[in-house]
C-alpha cells in the first residue's frame, strides 16, 4: 500500500541526480505549445509560470514574460 507523504517530505526524499537528456525533444510535445488558450500567445510553460508565480510577471506582447518571483518544492 502506498503511503502518503506531507509534500516537503516527499520531494525530499527523491533521488537527486545530474539531468539526462537522452532521448528528449522538445518538437516531440507539439500539443503543450498553446496553453490553455491559443489565441493568447502563451505556451504552456509560461502558463505554469503564471499559475504558479508568488509575484505576478509583466506580460508583455506574444506572453513575453518579465519580473515576478516564483517558487517551487523542485527549487
Amino acid at each position: 500500500m502506498p503511503q502518503a507523504l506531507p509534500i516537503g517530505v516527499a520531494v525530499s526524499a527523491l533521488p537527486i541526480a545530474v539531468e539526462d537528456r537522452t532521448g528528449y525533444r522538445r518538437t516531440s510535445f507539439k500539443h503543450w505549445n498553446t496553453g490553455d488558450l491559443p489565441n493568447d500567445g502563451c505556451n504552456t510553460r509560461q502558463e505554469v509560470l503564471l499559475s504558479e508565480a508568488v509575484e505576478y510577471p509583466a506580460i508583455g506582447p506574444g506572453c513575453a514574460l518579465s519580473g515576478g518571483v516564483g517558487w517551487s518544492y523542485y527549487d
